[in-house]
């Protein structure tokens, strides 16, 4: 059985079975292998999801489901894929998967390219982050026009992301 161990530090990078590890380089979608997952309640954002889906899977190598957050990060942590996107996760399915990412060189934001926060739903990928957001930041936008908005049910009463 393969047994790999993810760890990584804040400034310290990211490790697996104690050697570095990096994103992956590609800077095209057409050339990536992208991950996403959907949630349970088969709603707007479920088929805003599905539409993404279809749409990254006809430009890109292909769209994977594999079913756990922070195995997806950590796949692109490893640069086993380029990009992983989903809505409506919480803080338990990504903090540790972003902080992967990121020592791993990664880039994480929100759904419409705003700063991440651990409390908003998240994309993350590496050097084809701008590329996938150009089609994502828009569906996102048509959910938030409906009312939807993805940080509410999580994020504490008195948080503030500024801070």
């Amino acid at each position: 059985m393969l047994e790999e161990v993810l760890d990584a530090r804040k400034g310290g990078g990211a490790f697996c079975n104690g050697q570095r590890i990096q994103v992956s380089a590609t800077n095209q979608v057409e050339r990536s292998l992208l991950v996403t997952g959907f949630g349970y309640d088969h709603d707007d954002a479920w088929a805003t999801n599905i539409e993404l889906f279809k749409e990254f899977t006809d430009i890109s190598r292909g769209v994977r489901r594999l079913g756990a957050a922070a195995v997806d990060m950590c796949h692109v942590a490893l640069g086993i894929v380029e990009a992983y996107w989903e809505y409506r996760l919480k803080p338990c399915d990504m903090a540790a998967g972003v902080l992967i990412v990121e020592e791993a060189g990664g880039v994480v934001s929100r759904m419409d390219g705003e700063k991440f926060c651990v409390f908003d739903r998240s994309v993350s990928n590496g050097a084809i982050h701008a590329k996938l957001l150009e089609r994502i930041g828009p569906s996102t936008e048509k959910l938030r026009s409906k009312g939807i908005d993805f940080s509410l049910w999580y994020k504490p009463k008195d948080y503030r992301a500024d801070v």
